[in-house]
């Protein structure tokens, strides 16, 4: 129950609308109560048994008071109008005070609805914040499409299982309560036997919810890894087609929805069976009572049949809300299971945070440096050593100095840009920027000193002018312009339909891979950053893009602080100092002449890539 206490932390923004649903509630139930209770003058007025009643009876909190202060009431009727007055008269209040009761019962759902779309747009607003926050170490090991079902279905069962129970939390408590005081009031007796039945039903909701819990905390996870299905089916449709993979997709998706079929089965059979279950009880209660009326005192039953007839209309009305708290508690342990997956991402260790006396950077002075830097994306393993991306890497960058890293696929190029803007965190060594180890410096002001263009382009549903502005929506008209004309795709820019306000689609598919490079190297131009990072910037480009973006850009990279990770070697021969990376080390540093002087590695990995060209 740990995670329902965490859900209802949420109420505390709506302590009124609370006291109000409990206030109404309680009337709806005294309304109900009152309704019941006027069925006995009803009745014995109806029966002609009615003892006139000629003074008002004293105020006390019993079914015995309102009675007699009806009989009091229709006595007055009737010596002034005649029985029928009376019957009317108890018929209007019947009508009345079951409208105000159902009325109560609705302001409840009213106010109800306000928490309830609350709490929801609370909860996802945590899980995106911390979505956003946590590091991509944490995405390394999750499927994107996981975490969409946590976000979408398990949100949803949380609503439907959990907060729409609120109401019932709310009402059926007070209507169990105000009936079984209308139960005691007429015979404690029979009322005892009827609680008998009370830790049969507990045991039995207790192994219900059990099972309940634990058959959905798997059917959830099995729904995460469909809707990952979903996902990769959507983008990697042209590798299945390519593949002629469709069966073989269809068939594991099969395989999964299967036993996801199977699990909803289960817990939809279970679920089912509780409420048949609590009303069979509660029926059998009700006959057990008629038996120990009839047998323990038939005369006082006799005598008093319409009380007793009131106890058996207060019981069967009992029984609703008893079933409604059953099925609440049942619904509750399911939606519990999907509550769990929610938090478990909201509680899960950010590891890339600010220190508690975290500096500020606003300009990049003098050096980065990377000193003696080891790193390996995995965790929990034995012998971390074996899997290192990287190993020993140490070099310096000077402020206004343009840097290349170069080197085989897998050698670890674009890893030192991700741990120098801290998307992961070194465990061995350092990195110094001005001297002080970057970890010190706040998360904010560290990455607004970056402007990074990747390979792997990402852009939004949405226009290209918003795109170019994401994160800098200060920037002007003009400064868009500028950036996409250095990036070279203003031209293509205005042949688009409706200009920098065309739509270009997920992930940008209706523009050209080089199209999409382009935007995402004007993106990063926009802010002026002070460090400017191509990693496989140009990997998109034709030859002849690729001299354009020479002739453009690299002058515009001169300007400032440049690290350049390239396969086209073409592309960084104008930088001040070239890495060669493998496996994970620096086998070489210099210039482009310097080391083809030296005739190692770069020299073999040029001249090789110039023969294939």
């Amino acid at each position: 129950m740990e995670y329902l206490g965490r859900l209802l932390k949420y109420l505390k923004n709506y302590k009124w609308q609370i006291a109000l649903i409990l206030l109404v509630q309680l009337l709806y139930a005294f309304f109900s109560i009152f309704t019941l209770t006027l069925l006995v003058p009803f009745l014995q007025v109806l029966f002609h048994q009615v003892d006139p009643v000629t003074v008002r009876p004293e105020f006390s909190f019993s079914v015995r008071y309102l009675i007699d202060t009806f009989y009091y009431l229709m006595n007055a009727v009737i010596e002034r109008h005649g029985p029928s007055s009376a019957l009317l008269f108890i018929a209007g209040t019947m009508i009345l005070l079951s409208f105000l009761s159902n009325l109560c019962r609705y302001a409840g759902m009213y106010w109800l609805s306000h928490i309830r779309s609350g709490i929801l747009s609370n909860l996802r607003n945590d899980f995106y914040r911390k979505l956003i926050r946590l590091p991509l170490s944490f995405y390394d090991e999750q499927r994107s499409g996981d975490m969409v079902s946590r976000m979408g279905a398990d949100v949803l069962e949380v609503e439907w299982s959990i907060i729409s129970s609120l109401l019932a939390l709310c009402r059926d408590p007070f209507l169990l309560i105000a009936y079984l005081i209308t139960l005691f009031t007429i015979s404690v007796k029979l009322t005892l036997v009827t609680l008998v039945i009370l830790p049969l039903m507990a045991l039995i909701l207790s192994v219900i919810g059990k099972n309940i819990r634990n058959y959905s905390l798997k059917s959830q996870g099995l729904l995460g890894r469909m809707t990952a299905y979903f996902e990769e089916a959507v983008d990697g449709l042209r590798v299945i087609k390519g593949y002629n993979a469709q069966q073989y997709v269809s068939e594991q998706f099969q395989k999964e929805n299967f036993q996801f079929y199977r699990l909803n089965k289960k817990i939809f059979r279970i679920k089912e069976l509780g409420s048949p279950l609590i009303e069979f009880l509660c029926i059998f209660a009700a006959l057990a009572i008629s038996l120990i009326g009839l047998v323990v005192f038939p005369e006082s039953f006799a005598a008093r049949g319409s009380a007793f007839m009131l106890y058996f209309v207060v019981f069967a009305r009992m029984i609703p809300p008893a079933k409604s708290l059953a099925t609440t508690y049942y619904q509750m342990r399911k939606g519990l299971s999907a509550a769990a997956r929610i938090y478990e991402v909201i509680d899960a260790d950010e590891q890339i945070y600010d220190l508690p006396d975290a500096k500020h950077i606003a300009d990049f002075q003098d050096s980065i440096e990377f000193k003696d830097v080891s790193f390996s994306y995995h965790r929990n393993v034995d012998d971390p050593e074996k899997c290192e991306v990287l190993r020993h890497v140490s070099f310096t960058l000077r402020k206004g100095e343009t840097m290349a890293i170069v080197g085989p696929s897998g050698s670890g190029k674009s890893t030192v840009v991700d741990l120098l803007a801290r998307f992961y965190d070194i465990r061995f060594g350092e990195i110094r920027i001005d001297g002080i180890p970057h970890n010190r410096y706040a998360l904010h002001d560290l990455r607004g000193l970056f402007g990074i263009v990747s390979q792997d382009v990402f852009l939004f549903d949405d226009t290209v002018y918003h795109n170019l502005t994401f994160g800098v929506e200060e920037a002007t008209e003009e400064e868009v312009v500028a950036a996409a004309k250095i990036a070279q795709a203003h031209g293509f820019i205005t042949e688009l339909e409706n200009g920098y306000q065309t739509e270009i689609g997920n992930r940008g598919t209706r523009l050209s891979g080089g199209q999409r490079q382009r935007l995402s190297i004007a993106r990063a131009i926009l802010p002026n950053p002070q460090i400017f990072i191509l990693d496989e910037a140009t990997s998109a480009l034709d030859n002849e893009s690729e001299l354009l973006f020479q002739e453009a850009l690299l002058p515009y990279i001169k300007q400032h602080t440049g690290i350049i990770i390239a396969h086209r070697l073409s592309t960084i021969r104008f930088a001040d100092k070239i890495l060669f990376l493998k496996e994970g080390r620096v086998l070489e540093s210099g210039s482009h002449d310097e080391l083809m002087a030296q005739k190692g590695e770069y020299y073999r990995f040029y001249s090789a890539q110039q023969m294939s060209e």
